[in-house]
C-alpha cells in the first residue's frame, strides 16, 4: 500500500516538474536577450530583448521602441501598437514602457513619457509636424516655455495632451506639454497646427475652444 502510495506522488511530482518546464519564462516576457544601454544596441536589438537598470529592474524593449530608434516609426499610426481598452472606452496603447498613450473617446489623446529618451524622440516628431506656440508674459515679451513649480517627485514625467479646437468655423489641433525634472527644469509648452497662434497675456487663444475634456493624468514616482 505504502509503495502504491509513494508511486502516486512520485508521478504527480513529475507531471508538475514537466508542466513547468512547459511554462514560457515570465509568460514570453523576457525570452530575449541582455544588451548594453547604448543607442545603438537598441537599433541592433530584437523584440523581447532587454536592458538590465542599475535598479535592477529589466526594461524590456518594444518592436516600436526599436523602430523609433531606427527611425523609421510613424506616430501618426498608432494602430498596430499593443493596445487595451478599459470600461470606459478609453485605448491604453503601448510603445514602449516608458511610452504610453491614452486615447479617449471624444477623439482627445494624452501621452505619459518617462525617459528622457523617449521624450526627445517624441518632441522631435511634434517639431517637424506642428508650430511652436509661444508664451506671451505680462510685459509682453515672447518665450518658448513657461517655467512651472516644481512637482512633489523628483524623477523625470512628461505629459503630451493632443486636443482639438475650434473658433465655430475652423478647427485646428493644439498639444500642450507639461514635463518635470527634464534637465533640471520644469516648464510647460504649446504647439499648434495653426503657426500664428500664442498664448499667454496677449493671446488669439479666446477665439479657439476645445472641443474635448482636458486631461490631466497623475504622475507615480517609479
Amino acid at each position: 500500500m505504502k509503495k502504491r502510495i509513494l508511486m502516486y506522488v512520485c508521478t504527480f511530482l513529475l507531471s508538475i516538474v514537466f508542466f513547468a518546464s512547459a511554462l514560457p519564462a515570465q509568460e514570453g516576457r523576457y525570452t530575449g536577450k541582455q544588451i548594453e544601454n547604448r543607442l545603438s544596441a537598441v537599433r541592433a536589438a530584437n523584440p523581447g530583448d532587454y536592458i538590465l537598470l542599475k535598479s535592477g529592474k529589466k526594461y524590456v524593449l518594444t518592436k516600436e521602441e526599436i523602430d523609433i530608434a531606427n527611425k523609421r516609426f510613424d506616430y501618426k499610426d498608432l494602430s498596430q501598437v499593443e493596445t487595451k481598452t478599459q470600461s470606459d472606452g478609453t485605448e491604453v496603447k503601448t510603445i514602449s514602457e516608458a511610452h504610453v498613450a491614452y486615447v479617449y473617446k471624444d477623439g482627445q489623446a494624452i501621452h505619459v513619457l518617462k525617459t528622457g529618451a523617449s521624450f526627445s524622440a517624441f518632441m522631435k516628431h511634434i517639431e517637424d509636424t506642428y508650430y511652436i506656440t509661444r508664451y506671451v508674459d505680462l510685459l509682453e515679451e515672447y518665450h518658448d516655455v513657461r517655467k512651472i513649480s516644481s512637482p512633489r517627485f523628483d524623477v523625470f514625467r512628461a505629459s503630451v495632451q493632443f486636443q482639438k479646437m475650434s473658433n465655430g468655423t475652423n478647427e485646428i489641433e493644439g498639444i500642450m506639454i507639461t514635463a518635470y525634472n527634464h534637465k533640471g527644469q520644469n516648464y510647460m509648452m504649446r504647439y499648434c497646427s495653426d503657426p500664428d497662434m500664442i498664448w499667454g497675456y496677449i493671446s488669439n487663444r479666446d477665439s479657439y475652444k476645445p472641443t474635448g475634456e482636458s486631461r490631466q493624468l497623475d504622475f507615480d514616482r517609479e
